[in-house]
């Protein structure tokens, strides 16, 4: 399964050392040269750019440009360059999943009918492939790094993991 990536889940799976999920869990995830530009934008020293220069260096993590430049110039109305890099890109590389964090964003794909996930998704899916052995200690780093999630979804969250531990 291809996915094209916007830079929050990229970011937010470095914090917490799970960047490498996502080679794990695509066959190919691939990024506009927007988002490659923002998420190596910081210094090496910010949390989880190492990581994330690595992934573009060892090349799983590959850049690619967009191609319509008026489709992404149209979306940026509403959108900022990456997230609108991205889902253009998504259609342009005939991607599976485009994986997305930003609330605008995800309304915007969700409109244009693109399949979506984001980090939360990510986690769950390496949950239920065994990569991971629960998504709450994950979430709550997460939150502490400043990740912005409704404790309402932690707790269901919570709850399925409770479940599957008694089932």
């Amino acid at each position: 399964m291809r996915a094209v990536t916007n830079a929050g889940p990229l970011i937010h799976l470095s914090w917490i050392e799970s960047l490498d999920l996502l080679r794990v869990l695509f066959e190919e995830v691939v990024a506009p040269t927007a988002v490659q530009d923002e998420v190596l934008r910081p210094g090496p020293d910010v949390p989880g750019v190492a990581a994330i220069h690595g992934a573009f260096s060892v090349g799983w993590l590959a850049v690619r440009p967009v191609a319509d430049r008026a489709a992404v110039a149209r979306l940026l109305t509403e959108l900022d360059r990456g997230a609108a890099e991205a889902i253009v890109l998504m259609r342009e590389a005939g991607a599976h999943v485009l994986l997305l964090d930003d609330r605008r964003a995800r309304t915007h794909a969700q409109h244009e009918g693109l399949p979506i996930s984001g980090t939360i998704g990510v986690l769950r899916l390496a949950r239920d492939r065994g990569l991971v052995p629960a998504v709450v200690p994950l979430l709550d780093e997460l939150r502490r790094r400043g990740f912005r999630i409704g404790a309402d979804l932690v707790d269901q969250i919570g709850r399925e993991e409770a479940g599957r531990r008694s089932g």
